[in-house]
């Protein structure tokens, strides 16, 4: 798999009332480019992505959103994650027309074609323990939030 970065300096918490799902996007992704894990048309290749190919998961509970783009618009493999303290209505990766509430982003910087599929099970079984989720959700600083994600994600 790709080679990816994470740490606490890529972990957000976001908690502005109104954001959109763009809104998430443009900063996190504004993130990875600041950092230098992105290219500048990163930003545009996620938004367009999300467009055609939504990427919440619902699990009737704290849901998720992996936001990923093609390889071509990354400098260096990274993983960003934002905490949204006031979930964001966010189209479904399984029924496009449909939102739902999501907590917790996870944006992928990816360096390799179809390193995706073993990040997005990672996320998915972090995703699976609510328990996890609900303390993720309520971390006070990305520091905490960090040491509670870090073991599911490298």
């Amino acid at each position: 798999m790709a080679n990816l970065l994470f740490d606490e300096s890529l972990v957000l918490i976001l908690d502005k009332e109104g954001l959109t799902t763009a809104d998430v996007v443009s900063t996190v992704a504004d993130e990875l480019r600041h950092q230098g894990y992105a290219r500048d048309s990163y930003k545009q290749a996620i938004l367009d992505r999300e467009q055609q190919f939504p990427t919440a998961l619902d699990v009737q509970g704290l849901n998720v959103a992996i936001p990923h783009c093609d390889p071509e618009n990354v400098e260096r493999g990274a993983i960003c994650a934002a905490v949204l303290k006031h979930p964001v209505d966010w189209h479904r990766m399984d029924e496009p027309e449909q939102t739902c509430p999501v907590s917790l982003v996870v944006m992928l910087a990816l360096n390799e074609a179809h390193a995706h599929l073993e990040m997005l099970q990672k996320v998915i079984a972090l995703i699976q323990d609510q328990e996890l989720t609900k303390r993720i959700v309520s971390a006070a600083t990305p520091a905490e939030a960090y040491e509670l994600m870090a073991p599911h994600l490298l």
